[in-house]
């Protein structure tokens, strides 16, 4: 005779998803923090699809799943995973808007896929690159909300900053896993570059402006367009050592002014997002 439905669901571990975004630690804490997590089984971003499998075979020990996802990919992730696991408590952390689209922009920048600031988000008519609604954290919470049976765990970046050895402690304290303080570095793992690397990349797509190919592309010539990217930009870093400074423009990567008018317009959303995190998880949370 079978298990019972009621044994199949005890059987069920407790699943916790950190829903990472870009630029916000997520790396760092997909390859320095989790693995070094005991007590719970770590399943890594490459393994996410199989972490059906694992959650499915039970166990005592939790689980915690993490998965890098953007604006494009969150609902559909997030849809998925819900139906395999609707308990799961999920995990997000958030960096202030000015902060984190520049981080964003620079990546742009680094990637050779420059374009003017007000062209990579246009505040006016929306015609950016990228959506304003893409930088609505508000909106990210509500999916989660709505998807999955717990509240997440709203953690912010700048936190991490002022003291990252607190802020493993509150993640590790929350899914109920041990670690050895001193296998974890405290490095985060993207480093930024300097800023004349960045305007000599900035310089190379400006004399270079990307070409249209056509679309849709098969499997191996987007991964060697990606490699070939990178490639090209490991490049540019290297030269942008060593470039004189004569032919890099001057002109600041961001001003002070685009930066304050990103604050400005997504004040609201932060807003939201910190009180959130203050009503629903003030015992763990020092957002301000």
């Amino acid at each position: 005779m079978g298990p019972t439905p009621d044994a199949e669901v005890d059987a069920m571990p407790e699943v916790f998803f950190h829903v990472g975004a870009g630029r916000a630690a997520s790396r760092w804490l997909q390859e320095q923090v989790f693995p070094h997590f005991r007590g719970v089984r770590y399943i890594p971003r490459t393994r996410f699809r199989q972490s059906a499998k694992v959650v499915g075979r039970g166990g005592d020990l939790p689980v915690l799943v993490s998965r890098q996802l953007g604006y494009r990919e969150l609902t559909p992730s997030v849809e998925w995973f819900a139906r395999l696991a609707p308990a799961a408590r999920p995990i997000l952390v958030l960096r202030r808007h000015d902060e984190w689209l520049r981080s964003v922009y620079l990546r742009e920048i680094k990637e050779l896929r420059y374009v003017p600031f007000e062209r990579f988000i246009d505040f006016e008519r929306d015609e950016g690159v990228r959506p304003r609604s893409s930088a609505l954290f508000r909106e990210r919470i509500q999916v989660l909300e709505d998807h999955f049976e717990h509240r997440p765990l709203v953690l912010f970046f700048d936190r991490l900053v002022a003291d990252p050895h607190a802020f493993v402690r509150t993640i590790a304290d929350y899914v109920g896993a041990s670690y050895d303080e001193a296998r974890i570095s405290f490095r985060p793992s993207n480093r930024s570059y300097r800023d004349r690397q960045y305007r000599f990349l900035r310089e190379v797509r400006r004399r270079r402006p990307a070409k249209r190919t056509a679309e849709p592309a098969s499997a191996a010539v987007r991964w060697l367009r990606v490699r070939s990217r990178r490639l090209a930009w490991h490049a540019g870093v290297a030269l942008g050592r060593v470039a004189p400074e004569r032919i890099l423009s001057r002109d600041p990567l961001l001003t002070d002014e685009q930066l304050a008018r990103v604050r400005t317009f997504y004040e609201a959303d932060w807003q939201a997002c910190v009180d959130y995190a203050r009503r629903h998880n003030p015992r763990l949370l020092a957002g301000d």
